[in-house]
């Protein structure tokens, strides 16, 4: 409550600002005549003033618009004296749920007021200085000379009375700048002393909740409530309606951000679903996309009910209820056909009793029914998780059973029986709570598994869409779902936590000590930091990691050695990645405010380390930028350095990894590939010359064996026809004259397969001829 004391220097204030200071500056002191020197100079004076009090005038009129207070500032006057007046009548009555919605909807009021108050002052500073230039018009003495040309002395009277003029209008208008500023003034320190007074009866009501608050159960007698459990649902809802009207009001921005991702959620799943469904193979694809499948606008419906919550900092109860209550039963019928036929009863009833708690849990007042209420629903969610518990069949047909889903069970089970526990003894509040949040969780949970399948069932529709173009041709699907499943869970076990802290009712309490903890500031030596910024430093790399790991994937390189490509897009993702973790490392060290002298140290230090021991590491490094730059090898390139050989699988940051013929994978440092000789068999193409040498007798017609040899060879479809095969007598043996034939194949991993068949063919065509081959020696 605000002292006597402050309320009278606010109501003293107010009375000396309604009363703007009068000076008598219309008091004409003529003690000279205007000489024809000075009539220039006080014409001059003349335009300037006028333009001074046009200008003046114009901003009176244009900036100084107070129709947005008057219309706003009475109906939220009237909602705090309504708050007010509802905490005096019911201070001992008002739960903790009432409570924390009536702060939230106060400290909006706050906002407002504060706003208010900005733009009240700023308008005082304008009227003030405007004031002051006028004032300086109406004392010039130059204005208050004789003047004998009635045409000037006309101006300047005309002059005199626009300014007094003006300041009239001023003066009226800062009156009533100065009477809206006090009442704003006045209404925030009403707002925030109540404010004050909730939350330490808040605090109280949370100390005491571990204490008996009604008698016990069995005890119990219906006279001692005033209301029935009817009216007291009829007050609840029509309250909680109130207020999340109210709480909407000034949430218009964030709410159509939501809706406009939810509408361009569902083209962007409604546009892949159509080009699917014209494709040939489109029954397959569905059939792993089946919650999609099943109804794209529940889809989106549904995400946009689980995601939208969260963009809200701390909203009331009533609200969060109100999303959860539309995103149970949108859950409800999209999963229905999914769920296996001994659960769909126990999932109904789930639903039901979900919703009665979330009513309950709105309830301002006890009343007797409630108290027998909670002890049904209790009892049949314990019968419900013990069959969940010991039933072995799968809850869902299309989903695999999460390794947490009996941990979870128990949890929950065991809250249940603490809220049945808690309402027998008489403690409501703690089994109200126990209760809402246990069924919250249970239900939550599905929630989430639901929306972590329609993501990855977003992903794979939108892989299978564009299958034809450049980027999914290096998409694995399977990989992706891994790794995006991993990511979403974390993020679901962060929503689940948020989800939890809200239902005990400690969501305020847990972001107090997070940010008293996090913004602590604290120090090593001279060096003086928080952890929020360490947070955020590794955050920012994670991020960039993530990021890098992202265009790694989406644009990388399995097909394409599979299939025997040469592919220069890995030199390029390189540096497109050291890009990433280079600006990455520049963002967090400014994000997280770490002096660049700081930096600059720890990179001298740096450079020491690479003097003495990190020759080798940092040549590597170099090595890789300039194998991304000047791309001597891509990825699919057959190259032999030293004594090994294979096909290049990777272009890493500090190494390289070949593929050899026997399966195995070389892992080479960059610096190796380019200080020693390296032989890249496909540099500018993947032909290749293949040779071998045969024997024939010496009495054999060589000009007939050439031509046989050549014939035969023009048939084989493993030789290039663009160079045509050469058959050379290569020297005299002892027992043959020895023949090299040389050919080419169009790709190099037909090599050995050409080589092979020429070979036979060769010998086949040289004995239907009679030539039999000897040794070539």
């Amino acid at each position: 409550m605000i002292s006597k004391i402050k309320l009278l220097s606010l109501l003293v204030l107010f009375i000396f600002q309604l009363l703007p200071a009068q000076k008598k500056t219309d008091a004409k002191v003529v003690t000279d005549t205007l000489t024809d020197l000075q009539t220039p100079i006080l014409v001059n004076k003349i335009e300037n003033y006028k333009l001074l009090i046009n200008r003046n005038s114009f901003l009176l009129k244009k900036n100084y618009d107070l129709k947005s207070i008057k219309k706003e500032f009475p109906p939220l006057e009237k909602g705090i004296s309504g708050f007010k007046n509802k905490f005096d009548s019911l201070r001992n009555n008002m739960n903790i749920r009432t409570l924390n919605s009536s702060i939230i909807l106060l400290n909006e009021a706050i906002e407002k007021l504060d706003a208010y108050e900005i733009e009240l002052t700023e308008y005082q500073k304008k009227l003030n200085a405007s004031n002051a230039q006028i004032n300086k018009i109406l004392v010039d003495k130059d204005l208050n000379v004789s003047i004998n040309d009635a045409v000037l002395k006309g101006q300047v009277d005309e002059l005199k009375s626009e300014a007094k003029n003006l300041k009239y209008q001023q003066n009226k208008i800062l009156s009533s700048v100065n009477l809206w500023s006090s009442k704003v003034s006045i209404n925030n320190y009403q707002t925030q002393d109540l404010i004050s007074d909730m939350t330490y009866m808040g605090i109280a009501k949370k100390m005491d909740m571990f204490s008996a608050e009604e008698s016990g159960l069995f005890t119990l007698k219906a006279g001692s409530y005033k209301n029935s459990l009817y009216s007291a649902v009829i007050k609840a809802l029509t309250t909680s309606f109130k207020i999340v009207t109210i709480y909407l009001k000034s949430r218009t921005g964030i709410i159509l951000f939501n809706f406009f991702i939810f509408i361009g959620l569902s083209i962007w799943l409604a546009y892949n679903l159509r080009r699917i469904k014209n494709q040939d193979d489109s029954v397959a694809i569905l059939s792993l996309s089946n919650i999609i499948g099943r109804s794209i606008w529940l889809s989106s419906i549904f995400c946009f009910l689980t995601y939208m919550p969260l963009s809200f900092g701390n909203p009331p109860m009533s609200f969060l209820h109100l999303c959860e209550f539309a995103r149970i039963i949108v859950l409800y019928f999209l999963i229905a056909p999914f769920i296996n036929q001994p659960f769909k009863l126990v999932w109904t009833g789930i639903v039901i009793i979900w919703t009665g708690y979330a009513i309950d849990d709105l309830l301002l007042e006890s009343a007797y029914g409630e108290r027998w209420a909670l002890l049904l629903m209790g009892l049949v969610m314990v019968v419900i998780c013990g069959y969940l518990l010991k039933s072995r069949e799968k809850y869902f047909k299309i989903l695999e059973e999460s390794p947490v889903a009996k941990a979870l069970l128990i949890f929950v089970l065991f809250q249940f029986l603490l809220s049945i526990l808690c309402n027998i003894t008489g403690h409501l509040t703690l089994a109200k709570t126990f209760g809402i949040t246990a069924v919250q969780c249970l239900v939550y949970g599905v929630a989430l598994k639901i929306f972590c399948r329609i993501v990855i069932e977003a992903i794979y529709l939108q892989t299978e869409t564009f299958q034809s173009s450049r980027i999914s041709e290096y998409i694995n699907f399977k990989e992706i779902q891994h790794r995006i499943q991993r990511n979403l869970w974390i993020l679901a076990c962060l929503a689940f936590f948020v989800a939890f802290v809200r239902s005990l009712g400690y969501y305020d309490l847990l972001m107090k000590i997070s940010t008293s903890f996090l913004y602590e500031q604290r120090a090593i030596g001279s060096y003086k930091f928080t952890l929020a910024s360490v947070f955020i430093f590794f955050i920012i790399l994670w991020i960039s990691s993530i990021i890098s790991g992202f265009i790694n994937f989406f644009f990388g390189y399995n097909k394409t050695v599979a299939g025997g490509k040469r592919n220069g897009l890995n030199s390029m993702m390189l540096l497109v990645r050291l890009a990433i973790y280079s600006v990455g490392f520049l963002i967090a060290i400014a994000a997280a405010g770490i002096p660049l002298d700081r930096v600059s140290i720890m990179l001298g230090a740096l450079g020491v380390g690479i003097g003495f021991g990190l020759q080798n590491i940092i040549n590597n490094l170099v090595s890789g930028v300039i194998i991304a730059f000047e791309r001597p090898i891509q990825i699919g390139d057959q190259i032999e350095i030293g004594t090994k050989a294979g096909f290049v699988k990777e272009i890493g940051i500090r190494s390289s990894k070949i593929h050899s013929a026997d399966g195995a994978d070389i892992i080479v440092p960059n610096g190796d590939l380019l200080s020693q000789h390296l032989i890249n068999w496909t540099m500018q193409d993947r032909r290749k010359r293949i040779e071998f040498i045969i024997g024939v007798p010496y009495d054999s017609d060589l000009d007939i064996a050439r031509s046989v040899i050549a014939e035969e060879l023009s048939t084989n479809q493993n030789i290039s026809t663009i160079s045509s095969p050469t058959i050379n007598v290569n020297d005299f043996g002892e027992n043959s004259v020895r023949l090299k034939i040389h050919i080419w194949v169009d790709d190099l991993s037909l090599a050995l397969e050409a080589r092979t068949t020429a070979m036979i063919g060769t010998q086949k065509a040289l004995a239907r001829v009679g030539i039999l081959m000897t040794t070539a020696i």
